[in-house]
Protein backbone atom coordinates (compact mmCIF):
# COMPACT_ATOMS: atom_id res chain seq x y z
CA UNK A 1 0.00 0.00 0.00
CA UNK A 2 1.11 4.06 -0.80
CA UNK A 3 0.02 6.42 1.30
CA UNK A 4 0.29 9.97 1.27
CA UNK A 5 -1.05 13.02 3.12
CA UNK A 6 -2.96 15.99 1.70
CA UNK A 7 -2.95 19.04 3.08
CA UNK A 8 -5.25 22.53 3.42
CA UNK A 9 -3.51 25.69 1.22
CA UNK A 10 -2.28 27.94 3.81
CA UNK A 11 -3.83 30.16 5.49
CA UNK A 12 -7.06 27.86 5.28
CA UNK A 13 -7.60 26.41 8.56
CA UNK A 14 -6.07 23.77 10.13
CA UNK A 15 -9.58 21.05 10.20
CA UNK A 16 -10.43 19.39 6.94
CA UNK A 17 -13.47 16.32 6.15
CA UNK A 18 -15.05 15.07 4.03
CA UNK A 19 -13.12 14.44 1.13
CA UNK A 20 -13.95 13.46 -2.46
CA UNK A 21 -12.47 11.26 -5.59
CA UNK A 22 -12.51 10.79 -8.88
CA UNK A 23 -10.41 10.09 -11.83
CA UNK A 24 -10.74 11.96 -14.97
CA UNK A 25 -10.78 10.16 -18.40
CA UNK A 26 -7.59 12.13 -18.97
CA UNK A 27 -6.20 9.97 -16.28
CA UNK A 28 -5.55 12.59 -13.64
CA UNK A 29 -7.06 11.94 -9.84
CA UNK A 30 -8.94 15.21 -8.25
CA UNK A 31 -9.51 15.04 -4.88
CA UNK A 32 -11.42 17.75 -3.06
CA UNK A 33 -12.79 18.73 0.16
CA UNK A 34 -13.82 21.81 2.78
CA UNK A 35 -11.24 23.05 4.90
CA UNK A 36 -12.31 25.56 8.10
CA UNK A 37 -10.49 27.02 10.97
CA UNK A 38 -13.01 25.85 14.30
CA UNK A 39 -16.33 25.12 13.36
CA UNK A 40 -17.21 22.73 10.29
CA UNK A 41 -20.29 25.22 9.53
CA UNK A 42 -18.52 28.41 10.03
CA UNK A 43 -16.33 30.03 7.49
CA UNK A 44 -15.26 26.47 5.19
CA UNK A 45 -14.18 26.66 1.89
CA UNK A 46 -13.49 23.85 -0.33
CA UNK A 47 -10.02 22.57 -1.52
CA UNK A 48 -8.90 21.07 -4.73
CA UNK A 49 -5.86 18.90 -5.72
CA UNK A 50 -4.47 16.96 -8.83
CA UNK A 51 -2.84 14.04 -9.15
CA UNK A 52 -1.71 14.49 -12.93
CA UNK A 53 -1.54 10.88 -14.81
CA UNK A 54 1.76 8.94 -14.24
CA UNK A 55 2.88 11.28 -11.13
CA UNK A 56 4.01 9.74 -7.96
CA UNK A 57 3.07 13.13 -5.80
CA UNK A 58 0.14 15.12 -5.46
CA UNK A 59 0.16 19.03 -6.23
CA UNK A 60 -0.19 21.39 -3.32
CA UNK A 61 -4.09 21.81 -2.80
CA UNK A 62 -6.00 24.95 -3.90
CA UNK A 63 -8.69 26.82 -3.32
CA UNK A 64 -11.23 26.52 -5.45
CA UNK A 65 -14.89 28.39 -6.27
CA UNK A 66 -14.84 32.21 -5.21
CA UNK A 67 -15.21 32.83 -1.84
CA UNK A 68 -19.05 32.54 -0.29
CA UNK A 69 -20.65 34.38 2.48
CA UNK A 70 -21.84 30.47 3.90
CA UNK A 71 -20.16 27.80 4.91
CA UNK A 72 -19.19 25.37 2.10
CA UNK A 73 -19.11 21.49 2.63
CA UNK A 74 -19.47 18.02 1.36
CA UNK A 75 -18.06 18.38 -2.14
CA UNK A 76 -18.74 15.58 -4.58
CA UNK A 77 -16.93 15.54 -7.81
CA UNK A 78 -17.66 13.18 -10.88
CA UNK A 79 -17.60 13.18 -15.10
CA UNK A 80 -19.90 13.40 -17.27
CA UNK A 81 -19.24 10.33 -19.52
CA UNK A 82 -21.03 11.83 -22.85
CA UNK A 83 -19.26 14.67 -22.79
CA UNK A 84 -16.57 14.98 -20.40
CA UNK A 85 -17.82 18.09 -18.13
CA UNK A 86 -16.66 17.63 -14.86
CA UNK A 87 -19.23 18.65 -12.36
CA UNK A 88 -18.67 19.77 -8.84
CA UNK A 89 -21.88 19.63 -6.45
CA UNK A 90 -21.27 20.97 -2.89
CA UNK A 91 -23.93 22.56 0.02
CA UNK A 92 -23.98 26.14 1.33
CA UNK A 93 -25.42 26.55 4.60
CA UNK A 94 -27.66 29.12 5.16
CA UNK A 95 -27.68 29.44 9.14
CA UNK A 96 -26.57 27.33 11.50
CA UNK A 97 -26.26 23.80 10.48
CA UNK A 98 -26.61 21.35 7.74
CA UNK A 99 -30.63 21.18 8.15
CA UNK A 100 -30.21 24.56 6.52
CA UNK A 101 -27.99 24.12 3.67
CA UNK A 102 -28.42 24.19 -0.62
CA UNK A 103 -27.23 22.27 -2.68
CA UNK A 104 -24.90 24.08 -5.82
CA UNK A 105 -23.32 22.73 -8.59
CA UNK A 106 -20.23 24.37 -10.84
CA UNK A 107 -18.84 22.85 -14.41
CA UNK A 108 -15.12 22.37 -15.88
CA UNK A 109 -14.65 21.58 -19.48
CA UNK A 110 -10.88 21.56 -18.97
CA UNK A 111 -10.15 18.77 -16.51
CA UNK A 112 -10.77 20.70 -13.36
CA UNK A 113 -8.65 23.71 -14.39
CA UNK A 114 -10.88 26.07 -14.23
CA UNK A 115 -14.78 26.08 -13.42
CA UNK A 116 -17.53 27.87 -13.83
CA UNK A 117 -19.74 30.40 -11.71
CA UNK A 118 -21.73 28.16 -8.99
CA UNK A 119 -25.26 27.54 -9.47
CA UNK A 120 -27.69 26.58 -6.98
CA UNK A 121 -29.84 23.70 -8.26
CA UNK A 122 -32.87 23.88 -6.84
CA UNK A 123 -34.64 25.46 -3.61
CA UNK A 124 -34.72 22.67 -1.55
CA UNK A 125 -33.23 23.41 2.15
CA UNK A 126 -31.35 20.50 4.20
CA UNK A 127 -30.93 18.40 1.13
CA UNK A 128 -27.80 16.85 1.86
CA UNK A 129 -25.45 15.21 -0.29
CA UNK A 130 -22.26 13.21 -0.21
CA UNK A 131 -21.60 10.75 -2.97
CA UNK A 132 -21.53 10.42 -6.70
CA UNK A 133 -24.15 9.52 -9.44
CA UNK A 134 -24.88 6.62 -11.32
CA UNK A 135 -25.36 7.63 -15.34
CA UNK A 136 -28.59 5.66 -16.26
CA UNK A 137 -29.25 4.05 -19.67
CA UNK A 138 -30.86 7.58 -20.89
CA UNK A 139 -27.60 8.88 -19.92
CA UNK A 140 -29.13 11.24 -17.00
CA UNK A 141 -27.15 10.64 -13.91
CA UNK A 142 -29.79 9.44 -10.70
CA UNK A 143 -27.88 11.46 -7.26
CA UNK A 144 -28.33 10.07 -3.70
CA UNK A 145 -29.28 12.57 -1.52
CA UNK A 146 -30.87 12.83 2.15
CA UNK A 147 -32.94 15.05 3.96
CA UNK A 148 -31.59 15.84 6.92
CA UNK A 149 -34.22 17.29 8.98
CA UNK A 150 -36.68 14.50 8.39
CA UNK A 151 -33.39 11.64 7.91
CA UNK A 152 -34.71 10.19 4.96
CA UNK A 153 -32.88 9.14 1.92
CA UNK A 154 -33.87 10.25 -1.56
CA UNK A 155 -32.74 10.67 -5.45
CA UNK A 156 -32.68 13.16 -7.23
CA UNK A 157 -32.39 12.58 -11.22
CA UNK A 158 -31.77 15.32 -14.31
CA UNK A 159 -34.35 15.83 -16.93
CA UNK A 160 -33.72 18.64 -19.25
CA UNK A 161 -31.20 20.08 -16.87
CA UNK A 162 -33.33 20.40 -14.09
CA UNK A 163 -32.42 17.91 -11.18
CA UNK A 164 -36.22 16.37 -9.79
CA UNK A 165 -36.80 14.14 -6.91
CA UNK A 166 -37.81 10.46 -8.59
CA UNK A 167 -37.71 8.33 -5.33
CA UNK A 168 -38.35 8.45 -1.66
CA UNK A 169 -37.05 6.04 0.94
CA UNK A 170 -39.67 5.32 3.48
CA UNK A 171 -37.10 3.88 6.11
CA UNK A 172 -36.14 7.07 8.40
CA UNK A 173 -32.82 6.73 10.07
CA UNK A 174 -30.99 5.93 6.38
CA UNK A 175 -28.64 8.67 5.08
CA UNK A 176 -25.45 9.36 2.96
CA UNK A 177 -25.94 6.20 0.52
CA UNK A 178 -23.53 5.27 -1.68
CA UNK A 179 -25.00 4.36 -5.18
CA UNK A 180 -22.89 2.07 -7.74
CA UNK A 181 -23.90 -0.28 -10.73
CA UNK A 182 -23.62 -3.57 -9.93
CA UNK A 183 -24.82 -4.94 -12.94
CA UNK A 184 -26.06 -3.79 -16.40
CA UNK A 185 -29.44 -4.11 -15.15
CA UNK A 186 -28.85 -3.78 -11.35
CA UNK A 187 -28.15 -0.69 -9.31
CA UNK A 188 -27.38 -0.95 -5.39
CA UNK A 189 -27.48 1.65 -2.88
CA UNK A 190 -25.90 1.12 0.84
CA UNK A 191 -26.89 3.50 3.68
CA UNK A 192 -25.25 4.33 6.73
CA UNK A 193 -27.40 4.66 9.90
CA UNK A 194 -28.21 7.19 12.09
CA UNK A 195 -29.21 5.37 15.20
CA UNK A 196 -29.15 1.95 16.40
CA UNK A 197 -28.82 -0.70 14.91
CA UNK A 198 -25.18 0.30 14.24
CA UNK A 199 -25.24 -1.38 10.53
CA UNK A 200 -25.16 -0.90 7.26
CA UNK A 201 -28.23 -1.07 5.09
CA UNK A 202 -28.56 -1.78 1.49
CA UNK A 203 -31.41 -1.94 -1.03
CA UNK A 204 -31.00 -2.72 -5.09
CA UNK A 205 -33.19 -1.82 -8.32
CA UNK A 206 -33.66 -3.76 -11.32
CA UNK A 207 -35.23 -0.84 -12.94
CA UNK A 208 -32.85 1.95 -13.37
CA UNK A 209 -33.55 3.41 -10.12
CA UNK A 210 -37.48 3.44 -10.86
CA UNK A 211 -38.20 1.17 -7.60
CA UNK A 212 -36.07 -0.15 -5.07
CA UNK A 213 -36.44 -3.31 -2.93
CA UNK A 214 -37.25 -2.48 1.00
CA UNK A 215 -33.63 -1.77 2.67
CA UNK A 216 -32.19 -4.90 4.22
CA UNK A 217 -29.90 -4.58 7.26
CA UNK A 218 -26.22 -6.00 6.44
CA UNK A 219 -23.78 -7.47 8.90
CA UNK A 220 -21.42 -4.75 8.65
CA UNK A 221 -21.13 -2.57 11.60
CA UNK A 222 -21.54 1.40 11.23
CA UNK A 223 -20.89 4.07 14.09
CA UNK A 224 -23.15 6.36 12.87
CA UNK A 225 -20.52 7.67 10.04
CA UNK A 226 -19.94 7.52 6.17
CA UNK A 227 -19.37 4.57 4.44
CA UNK A 228 -18.06 4.20 0.39
CA UNK A 229 -19.10 1.08 -1.75
CA UNK A 230 -17.55 0.46 -5.03
CA UNK A 231 -17.40 -2.16 -7.74
CA UNK A 232 -14.10 -4.29 -8.30
CA UNK A 233 -14.58 -7.35 -11.00
CA UNK A 234 -17.28 -9.13 -9.37
CA UNK A 235 -16.87 -8.02 -5.99
CA UNK A 236 -18.52 -5.53 -4.11
CA UNK A 237 -15.94 -3.58 -2.20
CA UNK A 238 -17.16 -1.64 1.29
CA UNK A 239 -15.28 0.62 2.62
CA UNK A 240 -16.46 2.00 6.81
CA UNK A 241 -15.30 2.27 10.25
CA UNK A 242 -16.24 -1.32 11.87
CA UNK A 243 -16.98 -1.07 14.98
CA UNK A 244 -19.98 -0.25 16.94
CA UNK A 245 -18.13 1.73 19.41
CA UNK A 246 -19.15 5.31 19.42
CA UNK A 247 -15.40 6.55 17.53
CA UNK A 248 -14.50 6.42 13.61
CA UNK A 249 -11.80 3.97 13.89
CA UNK A 250 -10.59 1.98 12.50
CA UNK A 251 -10.98 2.36 8.72
CA UNK A 252 -11.74 -1.01 7.09
CA UNK A 253 -12.62 -3.00 3.78
CA UNK A 254 -14.60 -5.96 3.15
CA UNK A 255 -15.80 -7.81 -0.07
CA UNK A 256 -18.86 -9.97 -0.53
CA UNK A 257 -18.94 -11.83 -3.83
CA UNK A 258 -22.82 -11.95 -3.75
CA UNK A 259 -24.20 -8.55 -4.31
CA UNK A 260 -24.00 -7.67 -0.41
CA UNK A 261 -25.65 -10.72 0.83
CA UNK A 262 -22.28 -11.48 2.71
CA UNK A 263 -19.41 -10.28 3.34
CA UNK A 264 -15.75 -11.77 3.92
CA UNK A 265 -13.67 -10.49 6.94
CA UNK A 266 -12.91 -7.09 7.77
CA UNK A 267 -9.25 -5.73 6.37
CA UNK A 268 -7.98 -3.06 8.83
CA UNK A 269 -6.64 -0.55 7.00
CA UNK A 270 -5.55 2.19 8.96
CA UNK A 271 -5.63 1.04 12.56
CA UNK A 272 -4.94 4.96 14.29
CA UNK A 273 -7.32 5.73 17.34
CA UNK A 274 -8.16 8.80 16.18
CA UNK A 275 -11.06 9.83 13.67
CA UNK A 276 -10.27 8.17 9.92
CA UNK A 277 -13.41 8.67 8.63
CA UNK A 278 -15.30 9.58 5.59
CA UNK A 279 -13.74 7.36 3.04
CA UNK A 280 -14.27 7.52 -0.90
CA UNK A 281 -12.63 4.87 -2.87
CA UNK A 282 -12.29 4.21 -6.03
CA UNK A 283 -11.41 1.08 -8.98
CA UNK A 284 -8.49 3.43 -10.93
CA UNK A 285 -8.03 2.23 -14.66
CA UNK A 286 -4.41 1.08 -13.90
CA UNK A 287 -6.31 -1.44 -11.58
CA UNK A 288 -5.25 -0.57 -8.37
CA UNK A 289 -7.53 1.05 -5.84
CA UNK A 290 -7.65 4.62 -4.94
CA UNK A 291 -8.71 6.00 -1.98
CA UNK A 292 -9.10 9.36 0.11
CA UNK A 293 -10.05 9.84 4.15
CA UNK A 294 -10.42 12.42 6.64
CA UNK A 295 -7.30 11.86 9.13
CA UNK A 296 -7.98 13.60 12.56
CA UNK A 297 -9.62 16.37 11.08
CA UNK A 298 -6.08 17.45 9.80
CA UNK A 299 -5.68 16.17 6.93
CA UNK A 300 -6.92 14.00 4.19
CA UNK A 301 -5.09 10.49 3.39
CA UNK A 302 -4.78 9.18 -0.12
CA UNK A 303 -3.81 5.58 -0.06
CA UNK A 304 -3.40 3.23 -3.77
CA UNK A 305 -3.04 -0.27 -3.16
CA UNK A 306 -3.97 -3.71 -5.21
CA UNK A 307 -7.09 -5.95 -5.02
CA UNK A 308 -5.44 -8.98 -4.38
CA UNK A 309 -3.86 -7.26 -0.80
CA UNK A 310 -7.66 -7.67 -0.11
CA UNK A 311 -7.57 -10.97 -1.06
CA UNK A 312 -4.43 -12.09 1.16
CA UNK A 313 -5.91 -10.54 4.20
CA UNK A 314 -9.45 -12.37 4.00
Amino acid sequence: MEAQFLYNPDKYGYHCHVPTLMESVSGDFLAAWYAYPEKETAGARLVLVRKPKGAEEWKRSQPVLEPFKSSAGNPVLFQNPSNGVIWLMFVLINRQYWDDAEIYISCSEDDGHTWSSSEKIDNSRGIMIRHQPVFCADSNPLLPVHDEAGRHSLLLKRNFGRWEQVYKFDDPELIQASLIRESENRLSLFFRPVDDPRRIWRSHSANEGKTWTQPMRTPLPCPLSGISAFKYGEYLVMVYNHTEDHCRYPLSISISPNGGTTWGKPWHIDQVDREVSYPVFIAGTDGLIHGVYTYMRRMVKYVSFEFDEILQNQ
